[in-house]
């Protein structure tokens, strides 16, 4: 087996951190989703609440 190089070492370096970079981004993705979906659930409930309060007095 060939004794690694500077070249070989570099490229895995490389390649480890391009997939380090991908799972970074990819959980920085989904923290973002998690995040938009509780604020639009929470936006809905506000809506559904403020419509539930315009209805029309006893007569």
């Amino acid at each position: 087996m060939n004794k690694p190089n500077f070249w070989t070492d570099y490229a895995d370096a490389l390649e480890l951190s391009v997939e380090g970079n991908r799972l970074i981004a990819q959980e920085i993705v989904g923290l973002g989703r998690g995040l938009w979906h509780s604020v639009v659930r929470l936006l809905d409930g506000v809506v559904r609440n403020l419509g539930q309060h315009q209805h029309l007095p006893p007569i």
